[in-house]
């Protein structure tokens, strides 16, 4: 669905097991079949979401049409292809996400509850991808959420910081305020 969707790598990894060290979806990397056939084993009678049968929903869609017919017309295995590529994913987002908190603390200069102070001419160098990155890492720790923010304010604040000419701002959604000023990168809490 991410990729239909047209998520980014971090998408690609699909639902995690564990959030914050808690299973969250103990069983997702067991098949379905398999545990119907465990259920059937030890008559257990478990719950049957009929919504589920319903391709109402885009979920559903995928999983009850378009599965299906790849694993008949193209792949006959399409789960585990996407299972290595979500692997895959969760690896290099691992990693970057690694690479990013480094960044982090190199560029930082300033952080505190209602602001966090970078270092804009460091912040130019980077790869795109880490700025991209590293910028919703910061929202995200002064906000505890990204939500709001979309590509287009990343890319947004990115071309500011690059166009670095005088006292300039944005205001990617009414939480945040990102302001580019001699040389530094502030981002307040508003």
């Amino acid at each position: 669905m991410n990729i239909i969707r047209g998520a980014g790598t971090v998408g690609l990894r699909g639902i995690n097991a564990k959030r914050d060290e808690i299973f969250i979806k103990p069983l997702i990397k067991i098949p379905r079949e398999d545990i119907e056939k465990y259920c059937k084993e030890n008559s257990l009678n478990p719950r049957h979401d009929k919504t589920n049968d319903e391709n109402i929903y885009t979920r559903n869609k995928i999983r009850n049409i378009l599965i299906p017919l790849i694993k008949d017309e193209f792949n006959s295995n399409i789960i585990d292809t996407l299972d290595r590529l979500s692997d895959l994913a969760k690896d290099e987002n691992d990693y970057l996400d690694e690479i990013t908190k480094d960044t982090y603390k190199k560029l930082l200069i300033k952080e505190d509850n209602m602001e966090i102070i970078l270092n804009l001419k460091e912040f130019n160098k980077i790869h795109k991808a880490i700025k991209s990155r590293l910028i919703i890492y910061v929202i995200k720790k002064m906000l505890g959420t990204t939500n709001g923010i979309s590509k287009i304010h990343i890319n947004d604040i990115i071309d500011l910081c690059q166009n670095n000419i005088g006292n300039k701002y944005l205001t990617p959604n009414k939480h945040i305020k990102v302001l580019i000023n001699r040389g530094k990168m502030y981002f307040f809490v508003t």
